[in-house]
């Protein structure tokens, strides 16, 4: 019996759906994101100030976003580094685009204030956020295949 659709296109049919799993998936990021940094103001940040609270805030959504994506990888697995690199590029896009446009047209913050989270002198580790982000899905693929049994 003739296959309904020739390999190539279900070659790219995959590589569109895997694509749009991990385009969405970045919705799950942004949701982390505001969990944690709620959790952060009203749990702990009263009780070690704002910039440790901040850095422990940081820490924790880096580990979350490593999770995170190896979650979408077992349930979706990239096909090659450069899948990889070109979702966490997105999702840094998003991430950034997001963080700076919701930040300053719709809460009002200065672009001098949202750039001061990037301040490493002034103990701000928020840029480890966005260069996880863009590394998360290559590292997590990277560190799958290599788990892989023999003979797969």
């Amino acid at each position: 019996m003739k296959p309904l659709l020739p390999r190539r296109q279900v070659r790219e049919l995959t590589r569109l759906r895997t694509w749009w799993f991990w385009l969405a998936g970045w919705v799950g990021l942004a949701v982390l994101a505001f969990v944690n940094g709620t959790v952060r103001v009203v749990v702990y940040q009263d009780l070690v100030g704002e910039t440790a609270a901040r850095q422990i805030a940081t820490n924790l959504l880096i580990i979350m976003i490593g999770v995170y994506t190896v979650v979408l990888h077992r349930r979706c697995p990239l096909p090659d580094t450069r899948a990889a690199l070109a979702v966490g590029m997105a999702w840094t896009a998003l991430t950034l685009a997001f963080e700076f446009g919701v930040g300053h047209y719709v809460f009002g913050t200065a672009w001098a204030a949202l750039l001061a989270d990037y301040d490493l002198v002034q103990g701000r580790l928020w840029i480890l956020v966005p260069i996880a982000t863009l590394l998360a899905p290559a590292l997590v693929r990277a560190g799958r295949r290599n788990r892989r049994p023999e003979g797969r």
